[in-house]
């Protein structure tokens, strides 16, 4: 079943709701709610943390494994990921990025998380970008 991109969902708990939309919709609500006051740079370096856990298997070989995997993108869970506003150049952005991911711009290697606070001290490799910290451990 084939649903508009950035369609409102209702379902406020949970992330069942999620499960079987399109990769690109998926993506695009995910750089949207962790990322959507950010620089382009900031959105793609978000994208790409998901683009290179999707790549090493670990949280799964699909965007849907890596995007819904349990306590790893908060901002999936908010209303912001069920409900962007489409409107929003934000919004355009990150859709723009979810639908050429395969040539976007790579600003953060090969790190595979982030975060907008202070990273763990055992974190490595730690790059800022805006208001998040990309790294690995």
């Amino acid at each position: 079943m084939s649903y508009p991109y950035g369609e409102p969902l209702e379902n406020l708990s949970g992330l069942s709701e999620f499960e079987g939309r399109d990769s690109v919709d998926l993506l695009a609500r995910m750089i949207y709610s962790e990322a959507r006051g950010e620089s382009w740079a900031g959105k793609q370096g978000v994208a790409h943390v998901a683009k290179n856990r999707k790549a090493t298997g670990t949280w799964g070989n699909t965007y849907e494994d890596v995007l819904l995997s349990p306590s790893q993108f908060s901002g999936m869970a908010t209303l912001s990921a069920r409900q962007p506003v489409l409107t929003s150049q934000s919004w355009s952005d990150s859709l723009y990025i979810a639908m050429n991911m395969d040539t976007q711009y790579n600003p953060i290697g090969n790190r595979l998380y982030f975060r907008s606070t202070t990273p763990p001290s055992n974190a490595k490799d730690i790059l800022k970008i805006g208001n998040h910290y990309f790294f690995n451990y």
